[in-house]
């Protein structure tokens, strides 16, 4: 699916119990046949205390209240804040998923549209600048309204503005000769990054399947080794680890907490290396016609990028060594780019599958964390 042309449909459905959680929401009228209709400010609300907006920071979440945020009840997550039914409480507590893969990276955008109806009514809330579409069917009982999955065909749970600043080019990364051909796809495997936040390490992973070398994330972040320093802020300028050096933070952190983060280029290229891979270009300022190149010549290519393809506003921090670090906020991502055609490239998302995705908005989101990329054999 390209993300410019539609945008990924994330339908759950939801439906309304007797038990209220977080308040009774007025409807106001009701059918013929007695059923309430909600009136669409009831709906819209339902719609916000799902995902609603962050007290301390401009974006939004999902109503789930992480461990990293303080809340670590024997269960795990705390869903006290959702509007949920018992049934749909204890699957979520259960399986400690999520409705939106905004516990994460959020969304910096959220728009509700409600459609009453007979006794309830539809939700399509919308997020990431457009890219991730939820829908949740509400029923109202007895004037109070909650949620209760009801899996529609295709529905899941998950398992969990401005340009960035010009790049600035490392050496100059090797080039590769043009193919004749406008196309082509590697048999790269796709693999689910086995972390919280090791989409960097299951990107190199793919990379090195390619080259018949099995690993781990596990493996790949005992080489790279963590920072676990905890962020500060310093005169209301935030101070962390260098993710040019090892991992920064707890790799099932949050990047909303600042309890984890990632790592940058050179940590992959130390990884790949002392796995035998072999890397032919690594580093900042890789144009996109080398990526694209470096695929048509049989070479994959892991890039830094942003969750969800969303623009971000860079925000750059001082690690705790002195170097300045290309920061987006919540929503860095790395993926391993393994096909390309005249207007697309073929994307290993470690989170989501592989994804088709125009190179229009390739070469835009490329650009948040100066184009960074390593080209493995």
């Amino acid at each position: 699916i390209d993300p410019v042309r539609a945008r990924l449909s994330i339908s759950i459905a939801l439906s309304l119990s007797l038990l209220a959680l977080g308040g009774v929401l007025a409807v106001s009228g009701t059918s013929s046949s007695g059923l309430p209709v909600p009136g669409v400010k009831a709906l819209e609300a339902v719609g916000a205390q799902v995902f609603p907006k962050d007290p301390q920071h401009p974006y939004y979440v999902e109503c789930v209240n992480l461990p990293e945020k303080g809340v670590a009840p024997p269960g795990g997550n705390d869903y006290s804040a959702c509007p949920l039914t018992d049934r749909l409480r204890a699957r979520l507590v259960q399986k400690q998923t999520h409705l939106c893969p905004c516990e994460l990276n959020p969304s910096t955008t959220r728009e509700i549209n409600a459609q009453p109806r007979l006794g309830g009514g539809r939700l399509t809330v919308v997020l990431y600048q457009g890219h991730a579409q939820i829908e949740l069917i509400v029923v109202s009982v007895a004037g109070k309204l909650l949620v209760d999955r009801q899996p529609a065909k295709g529905s899941f749970e998950m398992g969990a503005d401005t340009t960035a600043d010009a790049p600035k080019p490392t050496p100059t990364p090797t080039i590769f000769a043009p193919s004749a051909a406008g196309s082509r796809v590697l048999t790269v495997p796709w693999y689910r990054q086995a972390f919280e936040l090791s989409c960097e390490s299951a990107s190199l992973r793919m990379a090195l399947a390619y080259e018949g070398i099995a690993t781990t994330d596990q493996a790949i972040l005992d080489i790279v080794g963590a920072d676990l320093s905890r962020a500060t802020f310093v005169n209301g300028a935030l101070r962390w680890g260098d993710p040019y050096a090892s991992f920064v933070g707890n790799v099932n952190g949050s990047e909303i907490a600042l309890t984890g983060y990632g790592m940058y280029y050179p940590t992959v290229v130390k990884a790949a290396t002392q796995l035998g891979g072999h890397i032919l270009a690594a580093g900042e300022g890789m144009a996109p016609n080398q990526v694209y190149e470096a695929v048509l010549a049989g070479h994959p290519v892991v890039t830094w990028v942003t969750y969800q393809w969303v623009l971000l506003r860079r925000q750059d921090y001082v690690a705790f060594n002195g170097r300045t670090i290309p920061y987006a906020g919540p929503g860095e991502h790395a993926v391993t780019i393994v096909g390309v055609d005249p207007n697309r490239v073929l994307v290993n998302n470690p989170w989501s599958g592989p994804e088709w995705v125009s190179k229009a908005l390739f070469e835009r989101i490329f650009l948040t964390y100066n184009q960074m990329g390593v080209v493995l054999a």
